[in-house]
């Protein structure tokens, strides 16, 4: 079984997201297996609407750390930077999508799997799911495009709030802050999902795909592309310091 399955039902694709192991975690494969996975439907003038999931029980617990090829520990800064940008190709490449997105979250959307939701048009999460973004308390800055889109889905304030205390965001709460847009029972995320794709594909497909484009043409820009991956990098080696000399 494939770590990312593609399932298509006339204009809507449900990918599924399992590892099968490790939290769900995202290694360089599950990132790989993403990205192919949005490259195959970027050019798939049939689908409209693509949702995408993880297990029933696990959107995403975050990057798998233990995963070297995430971060090439032993390689030059070079290598180590292509290395480490992965998560943020991904990322764009699933925000880019012509499609209309909707993550289905069940339980934690951790680190680097909540960037990959909040790159998503909408969030339908179960009500005991959560959101949360360790990032900054674990001595590293939020990458792979991971600012601009959790500033401005709920504003400076709160996204600051988030990334400086670590705390968890659930369902109910996370609809009041705008970081979800509907919440589901539990194991109903991905229904709930439907729900909502079945409403959205009611509209012509070129009307549907133009406005997205023209909405994420102003709204949702990455306007840290420019540094975040140099940022991330510069962190993890001034961590990396830190701990070698205590």
């Amino acid at each position: 079984m494939a770590i990312v399955e593609i399932r298509r039902e006339g204009s809507l694709a449900t990918v599924t997201y399992d590892r099968r192991a490790k939290a769900n975690a995202l290694n360089d494969e599950a990132i790989n297996a993403l990205l192919l996975a949005a490259d195959e439907l970027s050019t798939d003038t049939e689908i409209q609407v693509v949702i995408l999931s993880g297990t029933e029980s696990r959107f995403s617990g975050g990057v798998d750390l233990k995963d070297d090829l995430l971060w090439r520990s032993q390689s030059d800064p070079v290598t180590r930077h292509n290395a480490m940008a992965l998560g943020g190709r991904m990322c764009e490449r699933w925000r880019s999508l012509p499609q209309v997105v909707i993550a289905a979250v069940e339980g934690p959307a951790v680190g680097g799997g909540g960037i990959l939701a909040l790159a998503a048009d909408f969030r339908i999460m179960a009500a005991g799911a959560f959101f949360q973004f360790p990032e900054v308390r674990l001595g590293m800055t939020l990458g792979w495009g991971g600012l601009p889109l959790l500033t401005g889905l709920i504003g400076p304030s709160q996204a600051k709030r988030l990334l400086f205390t670590g705390e968890r965001v659930t369902g109910e709460r996370a609809l009041v802050l705008g970081l979800c847009d509907g919440v589901a029972p539990d194991g109903a995320a991905l229904l709930e999902a439907k729900t909502l794709a079945s409403t959205i594909l009611e509209c012509p497909p070129l009307a549907l795909r133009m406005s997205k484009q023209s909405i994420d043409s102003r709204y949702r820009t990455n306007w840290a592309n420019g540094y975040e991956a140099d940022q991330f990098l510069l962190a993890k080696i001034i961590g990396e310091t830190v701990s070698e000399g205590s």
